[in-house]
């Protein structure tokens, strides 16, 4: 039987100086999956809901490059897990088959990496569907 995956909150390595930070990840290294695919979230007005959907096999990192997001995540199981991401050095992996709600703060820029490439059939958009 197969463990089940979790989310995990990460940070990532960051190198600071006198002209600013550097934050960076590696494949396979700083996260548990090749990335298939990267994606970005801008321009949303304060209090925007995104998500609301589970993945069946994807799994993701998210990062909030510049604002703030809440993540509300929760397994089919009925276990919890919630956080913010407010800072660019912090990730959020977020495994397959846990249902995820982000609520954005103004201005916020969040980036995503994805251990696939774009798939509808792999969603799960309806609640009853995923319960």
């Amino acid at each position: 039987m197969t463990a089940v995956k979790k989310p995990e909150v990460y940070t990532f390595d960051s190198k600071p100086d006198l002209r600013g930070n550097l934050t960076y990840l590696e494949e396979l290294k700083s996260i548990p999956f090749e990335i298939k695919r990267v994606y970005w979230l801008y321009d949303l007005p304060e209090q925007q809901v995104r998500g609301d959907h589970a993945h069946k096999t994807g799994e993701q990192v998210i990062v909030a490059i510049k604002g703030k997001v809440e993540v509300l995540l929760e397994s089919k199981k009925g276990d919890l897990f919630n956080c913010t991401l407010d800072k660019a050095d912090k990730a959020l992996y977020i495994p397959p088959m846990w249902w995820g709600r982000m609520i954005f703060r103004k201005d916020t820029i969040m980036i995503g990496l994805a251990s696939d490439e774009f798939d509808e059939n792999d969603y799960i958009r309806k609640r009853s569907e995923f319960k």
